[in-house]
């Protein structure tokens, strides 16, 4: 039975939600949308430039943002069905990831050293932290594990504004990490993968070097920029991966606009999403190079500064460590809006730069029309401005908003990629650890408990009507055997009898006592010791007229020279095993002297 799955972002400007349904052979998108996070004003700023009545209650509150993050969450989720297992991620900058390199592949060893690789290489110690790992790589060398560490008190503190709202996330993710989950292919020598990916059983190619060795794997960088922090990703499953979490944003380029043109935040956010751009080069002083236009391009770049300082040295020291080289720059994110960001980035990274396209892997990971299902998810909030064609035939048909091409950075590649790994089922990074296990409770169960009740009910009429159907056919059965042992004993015992226990002792003991289907002695073996028990020739003279051997007893006829032969002829026979009584009848004397003797043998043998 197919369930819902929500991977959320929990971004500082908007909270993102992507919603797939799992079933046992496939997973289906079910959609996408944004929820605001209230702003929380400052002194000096007034309510009314605040988002709605949560600014208002946020405003008077003095909340922090964990705390208006974690309503938005709620606000989000009613959206979407009740019986959804939620799955979020811990923001990259309270995390600690290392790359562990460890001689063994064995999964049971790495869980045991784990700790002690990390205990030397993070500031905290380990019983304040809570830790997990993956598995990335395993060769004959051995094998990468990425392990990720959080402060325990970061991710109670997480948890527990989440818990106030009442929502229990069934995983914590690592944010940085869980890129992965977008299935990245190689660049070839030629150029960009194809979205569409390498066919199906198509084999790995391997590029060897000059020098005959492996040849660094070209993989684009993923730069996910937020409001608050910007996410750098480079890697694949089975191979390398190297993540690391830049505390720059959307948010600085804000306060930058409000600083030099002497707005508020709200109207310098709206500036920036609406009118903000960044020049090209060449085009300073031109036609489009307004007074105004110039100096928010000095202001963007300024702002931006810090940002590319950091992704040209993570870039470097990514190529620096061997394996892998950076083929170009997939940007996403609400951040990655800002007109004319592509050609910057271009020219201040050297590399080329495209919009990331995330794969919405639909039908058993079989991809749809590459010009549809593997472009970037788009919202359908009507509150908030968005570009780009939608496929209505596949709205409805998919229930999701798809542009065709992509043309614009989506918002949603964290949160979709959260949602794919979840619906995998694989091993991830899950900081629910130790206090903070994930505890399954059944408020669903409860939600449900009248449809439970009633398919119970159902169930058991069920096994009812089967049971009574079996007992049924059994009884029927049951007579027809009586009718056929009635018959059978009719047969041996000369009359009808019911009770099958009693049938079965009186034939065990038949066979062994009366019925033996094989006699311990035949007439030719009892004749056979008759001849050997009664005297030789030379010592009298014997003349056996008549001999009848039947079953328990044996007649014996003839004639004898004395009346003590005879004597000795009974006494003779009662030696023979079979032979329980030997009874003498009446001796006559006849012609010559000889004497007639008739003699009655009870036998034990049939």
């Amino acid at each position: 039975m197919a369930h819902p799955i929500c991977g959320i972002d929990v971004g500082a400007y908007s909270i993102k939600f992507v919603v797939f349904e799992v079933g046992f052979r496939q997973s289906v998108f079910r959609g996408a949308f944004e929820e605001l996070v209230s702003e929380n004003p400052g002194p000096g700023v007034s309510v009314a430039s605040a988002t709605g009545a949560a600014a208002v209650v946020a405003a008077a509150a003095g909340e922090s943002l964990l705390v208006r993050q974690a309503r938005a969450v709620r606000e989000g989720l009613q959206r979407v069905s009740s019986d959804s297992t939620l799955y979020l991620a811990m923001p990259g900058d309270q995390l600690s990831l290392r790359s562990l390199e460890l001689p063994f592949v064995d999964p049971r060893k790495i869980d045991q050293v784990i700790g002690f690789e990390l205990e030397g290489q993070i500031v905290h110690s380990l019983d304040d932290v809570v830790y997990d790992h993956v598995t990335v790589r395993r060769g004959d060398s051995g094998s990468t594990v990425i392990a990720a560490a959080a402060r325990q008190e970061d991710v109670g503190a997480f948890l527990e504004a989440l818990r106030n709202e009442g929502i229990d996330p069934r995983a914590l993710f690592a944010a940085p990490v869980i890129y992965h989950a977008l299935e990245i292919s190689p660049d070839g020598p030629d150029g960009p993968a194809s979205p569409d990916g390498p066919s199906p059983g198509a084999p790995a190619s391997l590029t060897l070097d000059a020098a005959g060795l492996p040849a660094p794997v070209n993989l684009p960088a993923i730069v996910d920029l937020g409001h608050l922090r910007t996410n750098l990703f480079v890697g694949q499953d089975g191979g390398r991966m190297y993540a690391r979490t830049i505390t720059r944003g959307g948010h600085h380029l804000t306060e930058a606009l409000g600083a030099a043109l002497g707005i508020d935040r709200a109207r310098a956010e709206r500036f920036k999403r609406n009118d903000a751009r960044l020049l090209p080069a060449a085009s300073l002083g031109g036609p489009a190079g307004t007074p105004l236009a110039v100096k928010v391009d000095a202001v963007l770049r300024a702002a931006l500064t810090p940002l590319v300082r950091d992704l040209r040295q993570t870039l470097a020291s990514v190529r620096a460590t061997g394996g892998t080289d950076i083929s170009r720059l997939q940007v996403t994110g609400g951040g990655a809006r800002l007109k004319g960001l592509l050609p910057f980035l271009e020219q201040e990274l050297g590399m080329p730069v495209s919009y990331l396209v995330v794969p919405n892997v639909m039908q058993g990971g079989a991809p749809l029309d590459a010009s549809a299902v593997l472009a970037s998810l788009r919202a359908a909030d009507t509150d908030q401005s968005r570009d780009g064609t939608v496929d209505s035939e596949l709205d409805v048909a998919m229930t999701m908003r798809l542009p065709r091409l992509a043309s614009d950075s989506t918002p949603f590649a964290q949160a979709t990629a959260i949602a794919l790994a979840a619906s995998r089922g694989e091993r991830e990074i899950d900081l629910r650890r130790g206090p903070f296990v994930y505890r399954a409770n059944f408020s669903v169960l409860r939600q449900k408990a009248m449809h439970l009740g009633l398919l119970g009910a159902a169930l058991l009429a069920v096994v009812g009507l089967d049971v009574y159907a079996s007992l049924s056919n059994l009884g029927a059965e049951r007579k027809q055997l009586d009718a056929q042992l009635k018959t059978a004993t009719q047969e041996i015992f000369g009359q009808p009898r019911t009770d099958a226990k009693e049938v079965a002792l009186a034939m065990r003991k038949g066979f062994r006592e009366e019925l033996a289907p094989v006699p311990r002695a035949t007439a030719f073996d009892l004749f056979e010791q008759i001849s050997k028990r009664v005297p030789a020739a030379d010592r009298i003279k014997l003349d056996i007229a008549e001999i009848d051997i039947r079953p328990k007893k044996t007649f014996i006829k003839g004639t004898v020279d004395s009346a003590t032969a005879v004597d000795e002829i009974a006494e003779r026979l009662k030696e023979i095993d079979c032979y329980e009584e030997v009874s003498k009848g009446a001796v006559t004397e006849v012609s010559d002297e000889s004497k007639q003797f008739t003699l009655n043998v009870t036998s034990k043998c049939p």
